[in-house]
């Protein structure tokens, strides 16, 4: 581990100064195959333009910040259970709920034998329920299954790992949140809700037009948009992109990670978290309860964490307003003990530090005569 812990001080030491030299053996270039046809949802493209984010503090993002983007394509839809049981025969993925044994489950959607094993719950929030062997085939637990609901329900009980590797397994990514409420926003660029003018949460005639909670949380669900908990992908008109469920129904993964409190950023850094947006069925109209369910809404988590209402969708294409990760010594650590220069560059790249550089020593040594020459011709001009 020598070598990996002195490259990772180097790292660190090189974001500091905006820049990173490593010294590491220089492995055999691997050549890589044409990419594969996308996989999943089909896409819509988006084009580059400038907005501004946040401004709902009842949605959780009360700061607003300008973005430039260039033009992507995103999913229409969430990923169903249809398409990622396609990448689970594909690639014998275990997600994190499975290797668990257990997920949060609403309450209020389990049935009265699960009800009568007295499980765990959320301490301040009972609605909550650590249901043993929940996972996304068993969304409400072992007496429950996907049947009527395979081909066009989201995917729940997704973790951010699961979502990530999901998406590179069909040639995409996951949106940074940028992208992803650009795209919730519509043509209007101004819109806090991907319907009408962009302003009123309700579509014309009182029409429901996200699966969101109504009535008494967590209590009673009176179900005036037609779903107690998930819905179809498509059960709501899509907005003026053509894009379905972007507010409401399951809360979705972005690549970026949560930044924390003000109150905490000087203290002992907390464990890194990944911003979800959209909402879900259980937040509300007004933020009377849980969350303010617009293009805005957000929160956070770690990235083995799902729950009953986490899926998401996945990009292609340049789009833009990555939040770099964190650095982690430990992890820089590993990633070169493991995956040598490029298996770090690619982390760098993924993580948002694109003006970090990794080096080979062929490479070093050529800086190195350039950097030489260049104080040379200096000095003879003095």
């Amino acid at each position: 581990m020598a070598l990996g812990r002195a490259v990772a001080h180097l790292v660190l030491l090189g974001v500091i100064l905006g820049r990173c030299i490593l010294v590491l053996g220089a492995g055999k270039k691997k050549t890589s195959d044409a990419k594969d046809q996308l996989k999943g949802p089909a896409q819509k493209k988006i084009p580059a333009r400038s907005f501004t984010m946040g401004g709902e503090a009842l949605s959780g993002a009360p700061r607003t910040k300008e973005v430039t983007l260039e033009a992507y394509a995103i999913d229409e839809t969430p990923v169903t259970n249809a398409q990622f049981r396609e990448f689970v025969k594909a690639t014998k993925h275990k997600t994190e709920a499975e290797k668990y044994g257990w997920s949060f489950v609403l309450n209020s959607s389990i049935s009265e034998a699960e009800h009568a094993k007295q499980p765990q719950y959320v301490k301040n929030a009972p609605h909550w329920v650590a249901v043993q062997k929940a996972w996304w085939r068993q969304p409400e637990g072992p007496d429950s299954s996907l049947k009527g609901r395979m081909e066009d329900y989201p995917v729940v009980h997704m973790s951010w790992n699961d979502a990530k590797a999901y998406c590179e397994w069909a040639g995409k990514r996951l949106p940074t949140e940028a992208e992803w409420e650009n795209a919730a926003r519509g043509k209007k660029k101004k819109s806090i809700y991907p319907w009408g003018d962009g302003s009123s949460p309700m579509g014309s005639n009182g029409r429901w037009m996200m699966n969101i909670w109504q009535g008494s949380f967590p209590a009673e669900n009176t179900r005036e948009d037609g779903y107690h908990s998930m819905s179809p992908v498509k059960a709501f008109p899509p907005n003026s992109y053509g894009i379905y469920s972007m507010v409401g129904n399951t809360w979705e993964w972005t690549q970026d990670p949560m930044p924390p409190p003000r109150q905490q950023q000087q203290q002992q850094q907390q464990e890194e978290q990944f911003v979800l947006k959209g909402a879900s069925f259980v937040d509300s109209i007004d933020g009377s309860f849980n969350h303010k369910a617009t293009v805005v809404s957000r929160m956070g988590n770690a990235a083995a964490d799902g729950g009953y209402n986490s899926g998401f969708r996945c990009v292609s294409g340049k789009g833009g307003g990555f939040r770099p990760r964190r650095l982690d010594q430990k992890l820089i650590e590993k990633i070169v003990e493991e995956k040598g220069v490029e298996g770090l560059q690619e982390y760098l790249k993924t993580s948002g530090h694109t003006n970090t550089q990794v080096l080979t020593p062929e490479k070093l040594k050529e800086k190195q005569e350039q950097m030489k020459k260049l104080k040379e011709q200096m000095s003879a001009e003095l």
